[in-house]
Protein backbone atom coordinates (compact mmCIF):
# COMPACT_ATOMS: atom_id res chain seq x y z
CA UNK A 1 0.00 0.00 0.00
CA UNK A 2 2.55 2.04 0.63
CA UNK A 3 4.40 1.83 -2.20
CA UNK A 4 1.29 2.64 -4.51
CA UNK A 5 1.28 6.11 -2.47
CA UNK A 6 4.81 6.58 -2.76
CA UNK A 7 4.54 6.31 -6.49
CA UNK A 8 1.05 8.16 -6.58
CA UNK A 9 2.83 10.75 -4.89
CA UNK A 10 6.04 10.83 -6.91
CA UNK A 11 3.66 11.00 -10.41
CA UNK A 12 1.49 13.34 -8.88
CA UNK A 13 4.67 15.99 -8.20
CA UNK A 14 6.08 15.07 -11.00
CA UNK A 15 2.89 16.32 -13.01
CA UNK A 16 3.40 19.56 -11.53
CA UNK A 17 5.08 21.02 -14.82
CA UNK A 18 6.83 20.01 -17.82
CA UNK A 19 10.40 18.29 -16.93
CA UNK A 20 14.06 19.08 -19.03
CA UNK A 21 15.72 16.44 -18.00
CA UNK A 22 19.10 18.25 -18.29
CA UNK A 23 17.36 20.75 -16.15
CA UNK A 24 16.46 17.99 -13.85
CA UNK A 25 19.72 16.53 -13.94
CA UNK A 26 20.91 20.18 -12.82
CA UNK A 27 19.00 20.33 -10.05
CA UNK A 28 19.76 16.52 -9.17
CA UNK A 29 23.61 17.47 -9.45
CA UNK A 30 23.01 20.83 -7.55
CA UNK A 31 21.21 19.54 -4.92
CA UNK A 32 23.26 16.53 -3.86
CA UNK A 33 26.66 17.25 -4.85
CA UNK A 34 28.02 20.24 -2.40
CA UNK A 35 31.45 20.17 -3.06
CA UNK A 36 34.21 19.38 -6.02
CA UNK A 37 34.83 15.62 -4.92
CA UNK A 38 31.13 14.94 -5.08
CA UNK A 39 29.99 12.63 -7.65
CA UNK A 40 26.98 10.96 -9.05
CA UNK A 41 27.51 7.01 -10.68
CA UNK A 42 25.85 6.72 -13.78
CA UNK A 43 23.57 4.37 -12.23
CA UNK A 44 22.22 6.43 -9.54
CA UNK A 45 21.31 8.86 -11.68
CA UNK A 46 19.35 6.43 -13.94
CA UNK A 47 17.69 5.05 -10.76
CA UNK A 48 16.88 8.47 -9.86
CA UNK A 49 15.48 9.69 -13.02
CA UNK A 50 13.87 5.86 -14.30
CA UNK A 51 11.76 6.65 -11.12
CA UNK A 52 9.93 9.98 -12.83
CA UNK A 53 9.52 8.23 -16.30
CA UNK A 54 12.39 9.01 -17.66
CA UNK A 55 14.54 6.36 -20.14
CA UNK A 56 18.29 5.82 -20.37
CA UNK A 57 18.71 7.23 -23.42
CA UNK A 58 16.61 10.57 -22.47
CA UNK A 59 19.23 10.70 -19.74
CA UNK A 60 22.59 10.24 -22.03
CA UNK A 61 21.39 12.67 -23.75
CA UNK A 62 20.82 15.38 -21.05
CA UNK A 63 24.55 14.37 -19.75
CA UNK A 64 26.23 15.03 -23.20
CA UNK A 65 24.61 18.21 -23.57
CA UNK A 66 25.62 19.26 -19.59
CA UNK A 67 29.02 18.15 -20.89
CA UNK A 68 29.14 20.04 -23.86
CA UNK A 69 28.07 23.21 -21.95
CA UNK A 70 30.56 23.25 -19.42
CA UNK A 71 27.75 21.96 -16.78
CA UNK A 72 29.31 18.79 -15.66
CA UNK A 73 32.50 16.84 -16.19
CA UNK A 74 32.59 12.86 -16.16
CA UNK A 75 35.47 10.07 -15.33
CA UNK A 76 35.69 6.81 -16.31
CA UNK A 77 35.05 4.31 -13.51
CA UNK A 78 35.80 0.95 -15.57
CA UNK A 79 32.89 0.62 -17.62
CA UNK A 80 30.48 3.10 -15.90
CA UNK A 81 31.00 6.43 -15.76
CA UNK A 82 31.01 9.35 -12.20
CA UNK A 83 29.41 12.04 -13.02
CA UNK A 84 30.60 15.52 -11.20
CA UNK A 85 29.80 19.15 -11.24
CA UNK A 86 32.02 20.92 -13.12
CA UNK A 87 33.75 24.51 -11.45
CA UNK A 88 31.66 26.75 -13.58
CA UNK A 89 28.55 24.51 -12.69
CA UNK A 90 29.23 25.16 -9.00
CA UNK A 91 29.53 28.91 -9.62
CA UNK A 92 26.39 28.26 -11.38
CA UNK A 93 24.09 26.16 -8.69
CA UNK A 94 25.62 28.27 -5.93
CA UNK A 95 25.03 31.94 -7.59
CA UNK A 96 21.38 30.57 -7.41
CA UNK A 97 21.35 28.80 -3.88
CA UNK A 98 20.31 30.84 -1.08
CA UNK A 99 17.61 32.18 -3.48
CA UNK A 100 16.28 28.70 -3.72
CA UNK A 101 16.42 27.45 0.10
CA UNK A 102 15.84 30.15 1.90
CA UNK A 103 12.80 29.70 3.83
CA UNK A 104 11.74 33.86 4.10
CA UNK A 105 11.89 36.24 1.18
CA UNK A 106 14.49 37.95 -0.39
CA UNK A 107 15.07 41.44 1.84
CA UNK A 108 13.48 44.97 0.54
CA UNK A 109 15.90 46.22 -1.78
CA UNK A 110 16.40 49.84 -2.42
CA UNK A 111 14.45 49.98 -6.56
CA UNK A 112 14.58 52.48 -9.14
CA UNK A 113 12.69 53.44 -12.26
CA UNK A 114 14.91 53.18 -15.52
CA UNK A 115 13.01 54.82 -18.78
CA UNK A 116 14.85 54.47 -21.86
CA UNK A 117 15.19 57.60 -24.13
CA UNK A 118 13.17 58.39 -26.91
CA UNK A 119 15.66 57.70 -29.36
CA UNK A 120 16.51 54.07 -27.95
CA UNK A 121 15.49 51.31 -29.21
CA UNK A 122 13.70 48.49 -27.05
CA UNK A 123 16.40 46.30 -28.23
CA UNK A 124 19.28 48.21 -26.95
CA UNK A 125 18.11 49.13 -23.90
CA UNK A 126 17.22 45.55 -22.64
CA UNK A 127 21.12 45.00 -23.41
CA UNK A 128 21.85 47.63 -21.26
CA UNK A 129 19.69 46.31 -18.27
CA UNK A 130 21.40 44.02 -15.56
CA UNK A 131 20.26 40.44 -15.65
CA UNK A 132 18.37 40.61 -12.62
CA UNK A 133 16.27 43.49 -13.93
CA UNK A 134 12.61 43.46 -14.07
CA UNK A 135 10.97 45.02 -17.38
CA UNK A 136 7.81 46.75 -17.14
CA UNK A 137 7.60 47.71 -20.87
CA UNK A 138 9.52 47.76 -23.46
CA UNK A 139 11.13 50.62 -22.37
CA UNK A 140 10.69 50.98 -18.77
CA UNK A 141 12.11 48.39 -16.22
CA UNK A 142 13.25 48.15 -12.14
CA UNK A 143 16.96 48.11 -11.20
CA UNK A 144 18.84 48.42 -8.18
CA UNK A 145 19.24 51.77 -7.21
CA UNK A 146 23.24 51.19 -7.50
CA UNK A 147 23.11 50.15 -11.10
CA UNK A 148 25.56 51.95 -12.82
CA UNK A 149 26.89 52.26 -16.74
CA UNK A 150 23.05 53.40 -18.10
CA UNK A 151 24.06 55.79 -20.23
CA UNK A 152 21.14 57.76 -22.05
CA UNK A 153 18.83 56.11 -19.28
CA UNK A 154 16.68 57.93 -16.79
CA UNK A 155 17.05 56.55 -13.71
CA UNK A 156 14.50 57.31 -10.62
CA UNK A 157 14.06 56.27 -7.04
CA UNK A 158 11.02 53.76 -6.74
CA UNK A 159 8.07 54.09 -4.72
CA UNK A 160 6.23 51.01 -3.78
CA UNK A 161 2.94 53.12 -3.14
CA UNK A 162 -0.53 52.22 -5.05
CA UNK A 163 0.81 50.14 -7.48
CA UNK A 164 -1.35 50.03 -10.46
CA UNK A 165 -2.26 46.64 -11.58
CA UNK A 166 -0.38 46.21 -14.79
CA UNK A 167 2.88 46.60 -12.60
CA UNK A 168 1.63 43.46 -10.07
CA UNK A 169 1.63 41.68 -13.44
CA UNK A 170 4.70 42.23 -14.79
CA UNK A 171 6.37 41.13 -11.19
CA UNK A 172 3.41 38.29 -10.75
CA UNK A 173 2.52 36.94 -13.90
CA UNK A 174 -0.96 35.32 -14.05
CA UNK A 175 0.50 31.70 -14.99
CA UNK A 176 3.47 32.18 -12.70
CA UNK A 177 0.75 32.63 -9.62
CA UNK A 178 -1.24 29.23 -10.90
CA UNK A 179 2.14 27.30 -11.42
CA UNK A 180 3.28 28.16 -7.85
CA UNK A 181 -0.58 27.58 -5.84
CA UNK A 182 -0.55 24.35 -8.09
CA UNK A 183 2.74 23.68 -6.44
CA UNK A 184 1.64 24.49 -2.92
CA UNK A 185 -1.16 22.51 -3.00
CA UNK A 186 0.50 19.23 -4.47
CA UNK A 187 3.19 19.77 -1.96
CA UNK A 188 0.76 20.38 1.20
CA UNK A 189 -1.13 17.03 0.31
CA UNK A 190 2.23 15.03 0.07
CA UNK A 191 3.52 16.12 3.41
CA UNK A 192 0.21 14.21 5.11
CA UNK A 193 1.97 10.56 3.73
CA UNK A 194 4.98 8.72 5.60
CA UNK A 195 8.06 9.50 3.90
CA UNK A 196 9.11 6.55 1.87
CA UNK A 197 11.33 3.97 3.37
CA UNK A 198 14.08 4.03 0.90
CA UNK A 199 16.65 6.30 0.66
CA UNK A 200 15.98 6.21 -3.42
CA UNK A 201 13.09 6.89 -2.95
CA UNK A 202 13.06 9.08 -0.51
CA UNK A 203 15.39 10.93 -2.74
CA UNK A 204 13.70 11.04 -5.45
CA UNK A 205 10.70 12.51 -4.15
CA UNK A 206 12.50 15.07 -2.03
CA UNK A 207 14.40 15.98 -6.12
CA UNK A 208 11.21 16.28 -8.08
CA UNK A 209 9.84 18.62 -5.44
CA UNK A 210 12.96 20.64 -5.36
CA UNK A 211 13.37 20.73 -9.22
CA UNK A 212 9.61 22.15 -9.70
CA UNK A 213 10.32 24.62 -6.95
CA UNK A 214 13.63 25.78 -8.62
CA UNK A 215 11.62 25.75 -11.85
CA UNK A 216 9.27 28.51 -10.56
CA UNK A 217 12.05 30.03 -8.30
CA UNK A 218 13.83 30.94 -11.12
CA UNK A 219 11.13 32.66 -12.79
CA UNK A 220 9.93 34.47 -9.81
CA UNK A 221 11.61 38.04 -10.13
CA UNK A 222 13.98 38.40 -7.27
CA UNK A 223 14.08 42.30 -7.63
CA UNK A 224 10.97 43.20 -6.25
CA UNK A 225 9.97 40.41 -4.68
CA UNK A 226 8.66 42.28 -1.38
CA UNK A 227 6.10 44.25 -3.54
CA UNK A 228 4.43 41.40 -4.15
CA UNK A 229 1.12 41.49 -2.62
CA UNK A 230 0.27 39.16 0.67
CA UNK A 231 -1.54 36.70 -0.98
CA UNK A 232 1.40 36.13 -3.88
CA UNK A 233 1.07 32.29 -3.92
CA UNK A 234 5.21 32.27 -3.80
CA UNK A 235 4.65 32.54 -0.26
CA UNK A 236 3.06 29.58 1.08
CA UNK A 237 4.44 27.73 -1.62
CA UNK A 238 7.99 28.48 -0.37
CA UNK A 239 6.77 27.43 3.31
CA UNK A 240 5.49 24.02 1.95
CA UNK A 241 8.60 23.24 -0.26
CA UNK A 242 10.57 23.99 2.85
CA UNK A 243 8.46 22.12 4.64
CA UNK A 244 9.10 18.98 2.20
CA UNK A 245 12.76 19.33 1.66
CA UNK A 246 12.94 19.36 5.90
CA UNK A 247 10.83 16.48 6.10
CA UNK A 248 12.94 14.65 3.34
CA UNK A 249 16.49 15.58 4.22
CA UNK A 250 19.47 15.29 1.81
CA UNK A 251 20.85 11.73 1.63
CA UNK A 252 24.22 10.81 2.55
CA UNK A 253 25.67 10.57 -0.71
CA UNK A 254 28.14 7.64 0.01
CA UNK A 255 25.17 5.40 1.26
CA UNK A 256 23.00 6.54 -1.75
CA UNK A 257 25.68 5.69 -4.50
CA UNK A 258 26.11 2.26 -2.28
CA UNK A 259 22.62 1.44 -2.33
CA UNK A 260 22.22 2.21 -6.24
CA UNK A 261 25.03 0.77 -7.35
CA UNK A 262 25.44 -2.66 -5.84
Amino acid sequence: MQDVDLHKNIQRVADCGPIRVWSLVVTIMGDLCLSKDDYLPGRTLNQIVSRLGINNQALRVALHRLRRDGWIRSERDGRASNYFLSDQGHVMSNAVRTRIYRSEFAPEIPLALAVASPQMSSADFTCLLPDDAVLLSSKTALIRQSTDGLDDVLTQPFSARNLPDWVLAALAPTGLQRDLAALDNIVRKTLKSPNPTTIIDQCTLRLIILHHWRRLCLRQPELGEHLLPSDWPGRPARYSVMQALAKLPRPDLARLCAETTD
